[in-house]
């Protein structure tokens, strides 16, 4: 124990001094003596100080641009390196920590003026600017909102003035589509035959592949009988080639194929016959080999269907029969085209789309128009709150670097201080008229009381002195953007006054409710006698009688704005610009003059004391020399004086010896 009450509060060289001075060793420790010394015992003071200060620093100015925060866990630990390194650094380094306390009482000079405008203007964006922000959207909100409500009104509109027009509609269209459905069934009856006709169907591809295999059969008996007199029809031009209607080519040419399936089929059906009765008779005659060869050799398709001869036939058959037809009826292109032409317009005419046009398009196209506009409104809305928020970012950091300048400046003048003895060495402190008086008491040369010309030569001064001409001069800048501050910030708070003003104002006086009423009447008669007229009346008659009244409610549209928050605009901007007004601005030069003289000062005592000296020496070396040249100058000018009277009386003299002579 007793070891570690040495290493904590013994200070082996100071103590002889300390007792011989009757200090106690809480004064001999907190303000006697360095900051190198009872060094154990300050980084155990210094480390939670500098841990407070450290989370305050964050808090106010890392926690800002954290790069680390994509992830709370890099996060977590990016704020606790930036806290404990910069604890750690304070408890260690006496340059750090008197740079951190000159930050710290530097933040409420002119040099802090730009960090207290990042915080005006950032509490500004989180404060007014944030509040027209949201009636902005507000109001947008209510624009679009009225705007469907119109819609909705114009939309009952238009069905109360069609109402009679709809409900006969929705009486008589039944009727009057049953009967059109009937008719429509009818003529669809009478023109589907003839339209499957005039195109080409599934029938016709089947008969074109009955009449593919024919003429594979056909190759084969020529190829295997090697039947090379036989002659085809092959090169005769189709008789449907004549023709010049499509739909007449057609039916010429599927009559032609319906003719030569005739003979195909049964071509194919003998090949099928006689094929199956050859394979049976091999299967009964297996066990007599040759015999089987002679009789069921006599059952070959070849000989006995003879599909090249048939198709032949059938080929001169169908173009006789055809050549004949063509020739009976000479108009068969313009018949043909004709009723195709009439097929399809009756076609045409049944194709009914009414309703989709006439009511559900525009009713799309102007839920899509409002739609839209609430959209676009949205994303400008949403295009404005990225780019403040980008501006918050680069707010914060410009308050970092701003942060670092306040740091920087504060270690070159810590530097300064320490390097330069000369460097504002003029204030007078207690420590130096104490010099002072010792040196009286003890009969020595004393400067006490200086003169005017001492005060202003050396441009000596107090710490509590009114502020100089320079000093004055350099807070007309800190000045001008208080005013630029202040400017823009009365500017932004009227504008989200009068904004909250006036959007309340509309609010209070739109109407709850829209309320539309009206009569509606049609009344339609048919009179006439007979069987038509009873048609009509029946499907047209039509009488209707309806009282609407029509109430939209706008509540939904009646949203109260924000109003401004005055406390927090008082808290966290009004009243910064005032402690700027008058630390900054007004009280600028002393709080320069608190850092140089008392923070740097009272950490660096020795240095405080030693520069208090070199100081003291320097008026007194200026005292006194100033004292020798007084007394070389009264003695030069004694000596001058009694020179000039023995130069006069000799010249006196020599006149009057001289006088006799020239007489």
């Amino acid at each position: 124990m007793r070891s570690l009450y040495d290493l904590l509060f013994v200070e082996r060289y100071r103590e002889g001094r300390r007792q011989a001075l009757g200090r106690s060793k809480m004064a001999d420790i907190f303000y006697y003596s360095g900051v190198y010394d009872y060094r154990i015992l300050r980084y155990m003071i210094n480390f939670p100080i500098g841990f407070v200060i450290s989370y305050f620093l964050y808090a106010l100015a890392w926690n800002r641009v954290n790069f680390a925060d994509f992830d709370p866990l890099y996060e977590q630990l990016f704020k606790w390196i930036i806290i404990m390194t910069s604890s750690v650094t304070f408890a260690i380094s006496p340059v750090y920590r008197c740079a951190i306390v000159c930050v710290l009482f530097g933040s409420l000079g002119k040099n802090g003026q730009g960090l207290l405008s990042v915080h005006v203007f950032t509490n500004l964006h989180d404060g007014p600017i944030k509040n027209i922000m949201t009636n902005f959207n507000l109001s947008s909100y209510i624009i679009t909102c009225h705007l469907k409500l119109k819609e909705q009104l114009a939309t009952e509109r238009i069905v109360m003035s069609t109402g009679p027009i709809e409900a006969f509609l929705a009486d008589k269209f039944g009727k009057s589509t049953t009967k059109g459905r009937k008719m429509v069934h009818m003529l669809k009856a009478l023109v589907d035959p003839i339209a499957y006709d005039m195109t080409l169907s599934d029938e016709d591809k089947a008969i074109a592949a009955t009449i593919d295999n024919a003429e594979v059969l056909k190759t084969r008996d020529v190829m295997l009988n090697e039947k090379k007199d036989s002659i085809s029809n092959e090169d005769v031009k189709p008789v449907w080639n004549k023709l010049k209607s499509k739909t007449a080519k057609l039916q010429t040419m599927r009559l032609y194929l319906q003719c030569n399936e005739v003979f195909d089929k049964g071509i194919k059906k003998c090949h099928d016959k006689f094929r199956d009765m050859k394979s049976k008779c091999y299967n009964m005659l297996w066990f007599l080999p040759f015999l089987n060869r002679v009789v069921c050799g006599k059952f070959d398709v070849l000989h006995i269907c003879q599909a090249s001869e048939k198709h032949q036939e059938a080929t001169r058959f169908c173009n006789e029969m055809m050549q004949g037809a063509l020739q009976r009826s000479k108009s068969i292109d313009t018949d043909t085209d004709q009723m195709n032409n009439i097929t399809e317009e009756v076609l045409d005419h049944l194709r009914v789309n009414m309703h989709y046009k006439a009511i559900v398009e525009p009713r799309i196209t102007r839920a899509y128009r409002v739609k839209q506009v609430y959209y676009r409104i949205s994303q400008r809305f949403h295009i404005i709150k990225v780019v403040f928020k980008t501006l918050k970012s680069l707010l914060g950091c410009l308050f970092i670097f701003l942060l670092y300048t306040l740091f920087r400046d504060s270690i070159q003048m810590i530097r300064n201080y320490l390097n330069n003895i000369d460097f504002k060495n003029v204030f007078l402190n207690s420590y130096f008229w104490r010099i002072d008086e010792k040196r009286q008491e003890n009969g020595q040369v004393f400067l006490n009381p200086l003169s005017r010309a001492e005060w202003k030569a050396n441009r000596l001064m107090k710490p509590f002195s009114p502020p100089t001409s320079d000093e004055i001069e350099a807070s007309w800048q800190p000045l001008a953007r208080f005013c630029i501050a202040s400017v823009v910030c009365l500017l932004v708070m009227m504008v989200d006054y009068f904004f909250y003003a006036i959007t309340n104002e509309v609010i209070r006086f739109t109407a709850t409710s829209v309320t539309s009423g009206g009569k509606q009447s049609f009344h339609l008669d048919i009179k006439g006698v007979g069987f038509v007229a009873d048609l009509v009346r029946d499907m047209v008659n039509h009488d209707f009688d309806q009282n609407v009244n029509l109430t939209i409610p706008s509540e939904q549209c009646r949203l109260e704005p924000s109003p401004p928050d005055w406390l927090f605009s008082w808290i966290h901007i009004i009243l910064p610009l005032l402690l700027m007004l008058i630390l900054q601005v007004i009280f600028g030069y002393f709080i320069k003059r608190l850092i140089l003289f008392y923070v740097i000062g009272g950490i660096f005592r020795k240095r405080n004391k030693t520069r208090t000296i070199q100081l003291y020496n320097k008026l007194l070396f200026a005292r006194v020399n100033g004292r020798r040249l007084a007394r070389a100058r009264i003695r030069y000018q004694v000596e001058r004086h009694l020179l000039q009277h023995e130069a006069i009386a000799q010249q006196g003299s020599n006149n009057i010896a001289c006088s006799p002579i020239m007489n």
